[in-house]
């Protein structure tokens, strides 16, 4: 039985390098190479720091390659062309598998290892977030179980000088699950997950942490057919119970109302409502100005270059791709924090979309998930969003016009 570490072999591919030229960076005989990549063997600790600089990936997401090895198969067929299954390959389904135990376990064991200390979940509950952002989706959905059942023991068992502090711990893993379910595409457990973000938020009785599950539902509903209407009821309720309590001084809570606006002005775009999306970001924009410079509160992103992020996806959503195009030209990413991978590789995925209205240049959208995967090599793996493209330009594929397009689709797991 031949395996493969599809993963790391795709990544290769992706970076334009072949076994030889991966060989000669490193220094290594090319049938070393070879090895890794069947499995045979793995690399040794001293050569893996030069590959993930020559696959522009982290150490923490080589190793998430090198120990992803599967069956080689025969490539060739569309995931989802098979009409038992017309689902398929949509969302990568064991992504979530954890995730999804946990979210359905009411009933969990009780702990088997003393509670963990108020600072290291903290670190816990960062870390998470911050493999979120920087679109190491795979090593956030393997951390995510045991994160959120180290908050939650810590919020049941805190005692009283840190309840507060426990819950909100509770409420951001909770916030962190939504983000990668709604990501994946999977609607239900995003709105599952942010209730209970809601709820831990009440309880320790963060305003700016209520508003950004708030957000999370509402990413959530987008996700399930049909509940447009919900998701901007969510919105709009939430905007304005923040607008009600009048100007805000605390940072969290102006980039929580910053972003809510942001996700309303984008859902009104793709309802037809030009005029209110526009008024939308204007106030962003004005929240973003107050704040003052590109910030990253409670995992927000939230700041000016977000906001212009945002206005390329409104264009798109509403149908205007070359405005989506002009405001990107004049977008400069590298003005948000490092840590923001996942957030500047949506421009390349929008640009995509926009690239498939109006004369349909399938090339350059093409051209843009490559790009969107070279600066996150997981986002055409995880992101529904683009994986939904590749779909739609596997069904209308010319293969002399779209040369890279096959090649990707295989590293997204699209094709089998």
């Amino acid at each position: 039985m031949a395996l493969k570490r599809h993963r790391l072999c795709h990544r290769r591919k992706a970076m334009g390098l072949s076994q030889e030229r991966l060989a000669g960076i490193l220094g290594v005989e090319r049938s070393a190479v070879v090895r890794w990549e069947s499995a045979e063997t793995d690399p040794q600790p001293w050569h893996r720091s030069r590959i993930a600089d020559a696959l522009r990936v982290t150490l923490e997401q080589l190793d998430e390659m090198l120990v992803d090895v599967s069956v080689a198969t025969r490539r060739g067929r569309i995931m989802g062309e098979d009409t038992r299954d017309p689902a398929a390959g949509v969302v990568p389904s064991d992504l979530l598998a954890g995730l999804r135990t946990f979210l359905t376990s009411y009933l969990p064991d009780r702990p088997s290892e003393p509670i963990r200390p108020l600072v290291d979940v903290r670190r816990s509950v960062g870390r998470v977030h911050n493999l979120y952002q920087r679109a190491s989706y795979s090593s956030a959905a393997r951390l995510l179980p045991s994160v959120l059942a180290q908050a939650t023991d810590l919020a049941t068992n805190a005692p009283g000088a840190h309840r507060d502090r426990a819950f909100q711990l509770l409420s951001a893993a909770y916030i962190a699950a939504s983000k990668l379910a709604a990501k994946v595409g999977d609607g239900e457990s995003a709105l599952m997950a942010a209730d209970r973000a809601s709820t831990a938020a009440g309880l320790a009785g963060n305003r700016a942490l209520l508003a950004v599950a708030a957000y999370q539902a509402a990413c959530g509903l987008l996700r399930i057919p049909g509940r447009t209407d919900q998701t901007v009821e969510v919105l709009a309720s939430s905007i304005d119970r923040l607008s009600s309590e009048g100007p805000a001084t605390d940072p969290d809570l102006i980039s929580a109302h910053g972003a809510l606006l942001l996700l309303a002005a984008v859902v009104a775009a793709g309802t037809g409502e030009q005029k209110t999306a526009a008024r939308l970001l204007s106030q962003a924009e004005g929240f973003a100005a107050e704040l003052g410079s590109d910030r990253n509160r409670l995992w927000t992103a939230f700041g000016p270059t977000n906001v212009a992020i945002h206005t390329v996806s409104a264009a798109v959503r509403a149908g205007n791709p070359d405005q989506a195009v002009d405001v990107a030209l004049r977008l400069d990413t590298s003005r948000l924090p490092a840590v923001l991978v996942g957030r500047r590789a949506q421009v390349h995925v929008d640009l995509a979309a926009a690239s498939l209205m109006g004369a349909a240049d399938r090339s350059a959208a093409v051209l843009h998930l490559l790009e969107a995967e070279r600066t996150a090599p997981e986002v055409v793996q995880a992101n529904i969003q683009a994986r939904e493209l590749l779909r739609d330009l596997l069904s209308k594929e010319r293969r002399v016009a779209t040369p890279g397009l096959r090649p990707l689709a295989e590293r997204a797991g699209l094709l089998v």
